[in-house]
């Protein structure tokens, strides 16, 4: 059973990283983004005057910026979605802390293995209202921000753990 809660306590930590990196990410692009659909909007750059000598390449940028407006879904996530990363590592924040609550009491011989068990099924169970978020966000994992996650996390470990 102590692996098993050290397994599960490291992998909850991943996963709070991950969640709250990839949000700060996906804020950034989405800033970016609406940033320049406003700049080449009709109420930006492409309302200058400069563009009346050049319709055709006008119409084509302001083409081009409706497409990405309309794929932008496609391409970066909205505020719901970063909403819901955010849900995401405020959940597996507070589960690392109950299991690590767990970890402490297994360490110290305060709780035996039964009472130990139970109280680790009945944490690992209220995983299950958040895997469906999970899955309606997380689209994939970029392997840069795995990598980012993996080394913050195994940073925290070293540090508070000696491991």
């Amino acid at each position: 059973m102590r692996d098993r809660i050290w397994k599960e306590l490291t992998q909850a930590k991943f996963n709070s990283e991950f969640a709250s990196i990839y949000a700060d990410k996906q804020r950034s692009a989405l800033r970016y983004f609406n940033i320049c659909i406003l700049v080449f909007s009709s109420a930006g750059v492409m309302g200058w005057s400069f563009w009346n000598g050049f319709p055709l390449l006008s119409c084509a940028i302001i083409a081009g910026i409706s497409l990405l407006r309309l794929l932008q879904p496609h391409i970066i996530m909205n505020d719901k979605q970063i909403t819901n990363l955010d849900n995401i590592s405020g959940f597996y924040f507070n589960y690392y802390n109950k299991l690590e609550r767990l970890w402490y009491d297994l360490e110290h011989n305060t709780l035996d293995n039964e009472s130990c068990k139970n109280s680790f099924f009945e944490i690992k169970h209220s995983e299950d209202g958040i895997n469906q978020i999970i899955n309606e966000t997380i689209r994939s994992k970029p392997k840069k921000l795995v990598i980012e996650a993996k080394n913050n996390s195994d940073i925290y470990f070293k540090l508070t753990f000696n491991t």
